[in-house]
């Protein structure tokens, strides 16, 4: 099966010919080689080949959004604070924390031509993002959820970007696509046994594209997997190490 996604690119105004399709979207930047959701990180992916960036929204206390997975910086940094629970200025007061403002990474983006794939995690930070790329003419990103909610806000405010849903393991991927009103299905399937890549059948495929949607894969960092996705019509796959997918970029970058 053969995909040509021209029109999607006309559509939403994506560079022609940008890389190599699927993209390689680096997951929280190259996470498998620094802290990720990081400035570093993220430069990191479009050194080692990366075309996009998948990155995580928090809001601060004062409704800036920054860029960190989790609201509890514990995880991450070892420090017992939550990112709701300062204002912008507190969080970058902290010593060894290093949690970029989105914007920060929406000019880093822009500098070195990277997308954006941003994943939406606390409420409000969608219509945020969406004002800031829109006020920047940065057009090369799409914004997504597990939180159909967050998604369908953004579908009926009139988004024009495209908007990605993402779906777990045993969930409908369609039904939750037209309860978001996405463009992209978003399969987070990386602990589905050990052949996840089974589960994205032709049935699968043809019913999404039929429905006009495209399909993005999981993060992956299994060789042999990665291998056998990158073998498939979709519009992108991320990846903690994006020198796995474009290996001879990686290659020279890490040495």
């Amino acid at each position: 099966m053969s995909r040509n996604f021209s029109p999607f690119f006309e559509r939403y105004g994506w560079p022609a010919g940008k890389g190599t399709l699927p993209f390689c979207i680096g997951h929280r930047g190259a996470s498998g080689h620094l802290r990720e959701n990081t400035l570093e990180a993220f430069r990191l992916a479009s050194e080692l080949g990366a075309e996009m960036w998948e990155l995580d929204t928090q809001l601060t206390k004062d409704g800036i959004v920054v860029v960190s997975h989790d609201d509890h910086l514990e995880r991450v940094f070892g420090v017992d604070r939550h990112v709701s629970q300062m204002t912008a200025a507190e969080l970058a007061a902290l010593e060894g924390v290093n949690v970029p403002t989105f914007e920060a990474v929406a000019a880093l983006a822009r500098d070195l031509g990277a997308g954006l794939y941003i994943e939406l995690k606390a409420p409000g930070t969608g219509i945020r993002c969406w004002q800031h790329l829109r006020q920047m003419d940065q057009r090369f990103a799409c914004l997504g959820s597990f939180d159909t909610a967050q998604v369908r806000e953004l579908r009926d405010a009139g988004c024009d970007f495209p908007l990605s849903v993402l779906v777990r393991v045993g969930h409908d991927p369609h039904a939750r696509g037209d309860e978001a009103g996405a463009d992209i299905l978003h399969l987070c399937w990386e602990r589905a046994g050990e052949r996840p890549q089974d589960l994205v059948t032709t049935d699968l495929m043809r019913k999404a594209f039929g429905d006009g949607r495209e399909i993005v894969l999981w993060h992956e960092e299994r060789l042999d997997i990665l291998r056998d996705i990158m073998l498939l019509p979709v519009l992108g796959i991320c990846t903690d190490l994006p020198d796995l997918m474009r290996p001879v970029v990686g290659e020279e970058r890490l040495g």
